[in-house]
């Protein structure tokens, strides 16, 4: 079954590795049919960047996520961005510190909230926190073993291997907390392109 994955953010949070990463561990490590893609700003950091991977049993016929079906979101503009194109009956990780507003999400999507920069920082490097959040998905997914990611970690990872694999780890172990809509929640980002601010 096709399930498409993006790792949205800003630049410098290193989604693009992510993705790749975790394209080397379904694809290597658990022989899954898998393409990954990205795309960014031309701006070096700060701006819009994401990691895809398209992932299925069997060959992969179109290399591009459309709606995704799970969506890594690190930063609030990825939220504005990238929900309204959910697949419906998709899921959103959501960093609990970079994103505060989801009444953006589709109804029918599964919010969950996940400590991807508190993860980065207890493993020893804030931009860690993409390793963390390859830890969290694997997890959740339930695609990927511990393992899995780790040895594709090791393999493609930069940085410190230690701080890597210790951020991965914690990110498997998180619990989530699952967002309970309130009646009526709306998002400012929509209140404020509807009074044309």
């Amino acid at each position: 079954m096709r399930t498409e994955v993006r790792f949205a953010g800003t630049g410098g949070q290193g989604l693009v590795k992510a993705a790749a990463v975790l394209a080397h561990a379904l694809g290597v490590e658990a022989s899954y049919d898998v393409v990954q893609t990205q795309f960014y700003s031309g701006q070096i950091s700060g701006g819009p960047s994401c990691g895809d991977v398209v992932i299925d049993e069997e060959r992969v016929g179109y290399p591009w996520v459309l709606s995704p079906s799970i969506l890594v979101a690190m930063s609030q503009p990825a939220v504005y961005d990238h929900a309204p194109r959910l697949k419906p009956g998709a899921k959103i990780l959501v960093d609990d510190i970079m994103v505060e507003d989801v009444a953006i999400v589709p109804p029918e999507a599964e919010i969950y909230w996940a400590p991807f920069t508190r993860l980065g920082d207890e493993a020893g490097f804030r931009k860690a926190a993409n390793m963390a959040a390859l830890g969290v998905f694997a997890k959740f997914s339930g695609l990927l073993t511990l393992e899995q990611v780790e040895a594709a970690v090791l393999a493609l990872a930069p940085g410190n291997p230690k701080i890597n694999q210790k951020a991965v780890r914690l990110g498997f172990e998180t619990t989530l907390a699952l967002h309970t809509r309130k009646t009526g929640e709306t998002t400012e980002f929509v209140q404020q392109a509807f009074r044309g601010v």
